[in-house]
């Protein structure tokens, strides 16, 4: 049995705000007044899990399993999803 989807908390900077279960980032940061801004990959604090490149749905995001990944600005289309999957902080403002 799949577990049910739950609310993310999104932290982006000094700001925060919540994506409810099953809603896109893009939207919740619009309501929340956030403009998702040009993305990075901290590459002290990736692991290289892949939870982030799984989510990005421009590719933007490469790496091989247990290395840095890198998030290619040119491809990305600011939707903030790979945030919402992050859970070590990794993805910053560039």
């Amino acid at each position: 049995m799949a577990k049910p989807a739950k609310d993310v908390v999104v932290k982006l900077g000094d700001v925060e705000f919540t994506v409810p279960a099953g809603s896109k980032v893009l939207d919740a940061a619009a309501v929340a007044g956030v403009t998702i801004p040009e993305l990075t990959i901290n590459p002290e604090s990736c692991k290289g899990c892949g939870l982030c490149a799984k989510v990005c749905p421009s590719g933007a995001i490469t790496g091989e399993k247990k290395e840095v990944h890198v998030l290619d600005a040119g491809k990305c289309e600011r939707c903030g999803e790979c945030l919402a999957k992050c859970k070590l902080g990794s993805i910053v403002p560039a």
